[in-house]
């Protein structure tokens, strides 16, 4: 059995100050992601804001973040969790005086398998 601590785990820094962690993963099947947003008032949720070729399961764990999806806005904040859709443009913003503490679990093959399907259907 694995066991990560999120606070130990090391990680890559993002622009904006930003922490990311990869915490747990199984293969190529299943990724768990740590990030750490710092607020920052001159943000627009959408600055960085790219599309996502996974399903994601987002969750809050401290904090209020604004999350925009496809365009569409949410605010979510400590204890909430969003289903992000396969390929939708997602963009945050942290919007509590505290960095906002997140996890992401998600399926990183899911991409590369709906692509080669894609490639194999189109041959």
């Amino acid at each position: 059995m694995e066991i990560t601590n999120i606070y130990t785990a090391k990680g890559e820094p993002l622009p904006g100050g930003v922490e990311h962690k990869t915490i747990l993963t199984s293969g190529d099947r299943l990724q768990c992601l740590y990030y750490k947003v710092p607020f920052n008032p001159e943000k627009d949720v959408m600055d960085g804001a790219h599309p996502h070729p996974a399903e994601i399961v987002y969750f809050v764990l401290d904090g209020e973040v604004e999350v925009n999806i496809n365009g569409e806005s949410a605010i979510l904040k400590k204890g909430d969790a969003m289903l992000i859709p396969f390929n939708a443009v997602m963009g945050t913003k942290a919007l509590s005086s505290t960095p906002v503490e997140t996890l992401a679990v998600a399926s990183p093959n899911l991409f590369r398998e709906r692509q080669k399907a894609e490639e194999d259907h189109n041959h």
